[in-house]
């Protein structure tokens, strides 16, 4: 799906300023990185994210809608699917640290909305020192001096609801005067582009978003034309909803074709990487804010020109956002840093790759405060969940939105939806889910007889990983059966939660802005 590159004057003047902002970055960059020309000429890497977009939204992997993302499948046919990609953590800024870091959240420090830590090699930072030049465009993270970025044009911060973050025509603009920089440098690119879709507020979805703030979709999709996901019932608030969810996935799609668009008028389609990707699930009860496979599982898409087979589909093995970094950097030719990841280059190659069957994933807080420790092991028949916040009084309340109010409502009058609530709110200590006959996770199994086998592998499992990953929260999984311990690990880690919320507001107020 084109977008028009004929863009109205108030669009020409933020081009204009674009322009600006682009070459003053740029020059900030060179003098930060010292080294402008790479020896040896390697892949141009673009990695485009989306925002809160469950993995089957794309029609490549299912579709929300029919015909909802025509620009992210033609990308697929030219590439290859992961059907078990994962996100490490299903909040926003915590997730896109992992993707650049190579690291979970508990080891680069970036467990909320926090830093990561000062000194932490990032991929933007070791291309840099390659030679290439690194750019950035949308949704910011909230310490991109760490990441030294050589160009950067983000939304004006976050809340303001506007289309900055949204409107394919300033990704367009950014990326075509990127590539044109980069062709004159003479160097190889790494370009983030980062969408606030299909983010909430939804487009045409939400009152509070006024109609001149936002960028229009290409499509708007109604109630009646979406296929909601197993996780929420069917009724007429949740379909509501989600179609205004769906245009914002199209909203996402057209900013994607707008930036390969630019990439082929800039003919370096051949020499590109090109990795899509959503940061984590979607914002519906059950989704975002959890380790559930739907909070963490991701669509992702890589097209590589002589190396990926167009048209391949991945069905078998599991990859997750801790291997992008090394696996980019395998790519391209350098070396990585020491990580929690490790390259899945051979899996682009067609071939085979052991030890593919299995992810971590972990959530911590939001904005410091409502600290909610979870960790989980998911692999393809079933997935094991650890919440040790639950107490049978501490709730969840992270379910909002109006398919969520719709859900509470006819909970009233149906006992299942009712049981559903009561279980997103209030959880128990421990869950598992049999995902060859359950893959929403809607029943949870700890108690089963017949399980108890597998139960304890995927514990065992578990309990490994945080002792290799030197996850603070080991010592709470070792006390699970004793609750006292377990409130005394959730009041540390919430005062913990709280240092950080406070040390992140003192370094806002250093640098004089706010995410």
């Amino acid at each position: 799906m084109k977008t028009s590159k004929n863009a109205p004057s108030s669009l020409k003047k933020r081009g204009a300023l674009l322009a600006g902002y682009l070459f003053l970055f740029s020059v900030l960059g060179e003098e930060v990185c010292g080294q402008l020309s790479a020896p040896v000429k390697r892949p141009n890497i673009l990695l485009i994210v989306a925002d809160d977009m469950n993995w089957d939204s794309p029609g490549c992997f299912g579709g929300a809608a029919d015909e909802i993302t025509p620009n992210i499948d033609k990308l697929a046919s030219e590439g290859i699917r992961f059907f078990h990609a994962y996100a490490n953590i299903s909040i926003c800024t915590p997730s896109r640290s992992v993707m650049l870091t190579g690291l979970y959240p508990h080891n680069n420090g970036a467990e909320g909305f926090q830093r990561i830590h000062p000194g932490t090699p990032t991929l933007p930072s070791i291309l840099q020192e390659a030679g290439y030049l690194c750019g950035t465009v949308g949704k910011p993270l909230s310490q991109e001096e760490l990441f030294r970025w050589s160009a950067a044009y983000r939304w004006p911060g976050a809340g303001d609801e506007n289309q900055w973050g949204r409107d394919p025509a300033i990704y367009r603009s950014f990326s075509r005067q990127f590539f044109s920089m980069a062709k004159t440098a003479h160097q190889p690119f790494f370009l983030m582009a980062s969408s606030h879709d299909p983010h909430r507020p939804f487009g045409k979805g939400e009152a509070k978003q006024a109609p001149q703030e936002r960028a229009d979709s290409s499509r708007t999709f109604r109630a009646e034309e979406v296929k909601l996901p197993g996780l929420l019932p069917d009724l007429p608030g949740v379909r509501e909803e989600f179609a205004s969810y769906c245009t914002s996935v199209r909203r996402l799609d057209d900013m994607v074709g707008a930036v390969l668009e630019e990439l082929e008028e800039a003919e370096l389609v051949d020499e590109t990487i090109v990795l899509f990707l959503s940061d984590h699930g979607m914002p519906f009860a059950g989704a975002k804010f959890n380790c559930y496979p739907e909070s963490v599982r991701s669509p992702m898409v890589i097209r590589w020109p002589g190396t990926v087979e167009p048209g391949a589909l991945d069905e078998r093995h599991m990859v997750s956002m801790i291997d992008l970094m090394p696996t980019l950097l395998d790519a391209v030719g350098l070396d990585s840093p020491t990580t929690d990841g490790r390259s899945f280059l051979p899996l682009l190659r067609g071939e085979n790759q052991s030890r593919r069957d299995a992810i971590f994933a972990q959530f911590h807080h939001i904005h410091g405060s409502d600290a909610l420790p979870m960790r989980s092991v998911i692999t393809r028949e079933a997935a094991y969940v650890f919440n040790p916040w639950s107490n049978g009084k501490r709730r969840f309340a992270r379910l909002s939105g109006s398919a969520s109010s719709a859900m509470k409502n006819q909970a009233e009058k149906d006992p299942a939806i009712a049981a559903r609530i009561q279980h997103l709110e209030l959880r128990s200590v421990e869950e598992f889910f049999d995902l060859s006959q359950d893959s929403s996770c809607l029943t949870n199994r700890i108690a089963s007889e017949d399980s108890q086998k597998q139960i304890e592998a995927l514990r065992s499992r578990l309990r490994s990983w945080m002792a290799k990953t030197s996850d603070p929260a080991l010592s709470a999984f070792d006390q699970r059966d004793q609750p006292e311990a377990l409130e005394d690990f959730v009041e540390s880690y919430q005062a913990t939660a709280q240092q950080q919320k406070d040390e992140l507001r003192d370094y806002e107020k250093r640098k004089g802005y706010r995410f």
